[in-house]
Formats: structure tokens, C-alpha cells, sequence
């Protein structure tokens, strides 16, 4: 909803004349002044600067996201088999005492 000017500002494709200085929250789109008045009322609104350091902020944190869930995936795989591996070794140790308990009878 956007486009560049030769200076590489961005222009709004609604407002031409106005400068995408501010970002809607809500919606996750830069917005100038005019479209906050318009199709913006009662969003969350912040000056863009700070929108795109938060959202530099929040990718920076995500980037670590895709070796942790790997590795949460790696645990929850050893604990199922570790789980496997002790029910295999009770339903052993219960077959072995119901043996010795048949020879005292």
C-alpha cells in the first residue's frame, strides 16, 4: 500500500502527498497522518522508527527459535524412549517377581 520516491521515502498509494512516517499495530502496515483519520480510527499507532525497531527486536528473538524447537523436539523424543525403555524394564521386573512369587506357592 506503498511506494517509493526518488528520495526513497515512502509515499502512500492512497495520500500521495503523504509521507508513511507512522505504522498501524493493528493492521501491521506502515499509514500516514490521513489514513489514521480515515481507515485507522482507534488503532494502535506508532511512529514508525519505533514500530521497525520493535519489529527488528522480535526477528532478532525468532531467529533462535528454529534450533530450540529442534532441540525441544530432541528432548520429547529421548523422553518418549526413555519412557518406552521403563515400561519394557517394569513389565521385566514384574514378570520376574510374579516368577519368584509362583515358586514360593
Amino acid at each position: 500500500k506503498y511506494s517509493l520516491s526518488s528520495s526513497t521515502s515512502p509515499l502512500c498509494q492512497d495520500h500521495e502527498d503523504q509521507k508513511l512516517d507512522l505504522y498501524c499495530q493493528q493492521c501491521s502496515i506502515p499509514v500516514c497522518v490521513k489514513c489514521i483519520l480515515v481507515s485507522h480510527k482507534n488503532h494502535s499507532i506508532v511512529v514508525s522508527k519505533h514500530a521497525m525497531d520493535q519489529r527488528e527486536e522480535i526477528n532478532i528473538s525468532l531467529e533462535g527459535f528454529p534450533m530450540a524447537q529442534q532441540q525441544l523436539e530432541e528432548v520429547i523424543t529421548a523422553g518418549k524412549d526413555m519412557k518406552e525403555k521403563i515400561k519394557t524394564r517394569k513389565n521385566e521386573v514384574d514378570a520376574t517377581i510374579r516368577q519368584a512369587f509362583s515358586k514360593l506357592q
